[in-house]
């Protein structure tokens, strides 16, 4: 691959970053998951997007599909969830792209090993939990 590198014309590179945007909406925009809060390159994006999917939902049906009442409510039912989970990230960019060959041959070495499969499995739970969410049931519409 790296002797290709030379010939390549359309190569990109990118840094490992979190851009932390506040607030999550604007107008009738409201961003969900990585776009608003950008939880972490260690697999909270996605529990994060549907986690705000629901509460974005559920916040507009409660007000009546008012936007300027259900944006604020979801960024800060959700807030404390996301920063929670973006505490995640620290340090997993340096580990998931390490800078050196010995850097990289450990990462795959721990990835190999059940333990810390556990344990990060573990870990990313345990930021998981904690979050609330109300039964927005009352609100649905019923055909």
């Amino acid at each position: 691959m790296l002797p290709a590198l030379e010939q390549a014309d359309d190569l990109y590179f990118d840094q490992i970053c979190r851009v932390d945007i506040k607030p999550w909406s604007r107008g009738r925009v409201a961003l969900v998951g990585d776009a608003a809060c950008g939880a972490t390159i260690g697999g909270m994006g996605t529990g994060t997007g549907l986690v705000a999917a629901y509460t974005l939902a559920g916040e507009l049906a409660a007000a009546g599909g008012d936007h300027t009442v259900a944006f604020p409510r979801y960024e800060a039912r959700l807030g404390s969830f996301a920063r929670r989970a973006q505490r995640g990230g620290a340090g997993t960019g340096r580990f998931l792209a390490p800078r050196t060959a010995r850097g990289l041959a450990i990462r795959n070495w721990l990835h190999n090993q059940g333990w810390f499969r556990t344990l990060t499995y573990k870990i990313a739970g345990e930021r998981s939990a904690g979050i609330d969410l109300p039964d927005y049931a009352r609100y649905a519409v019923r055909s």
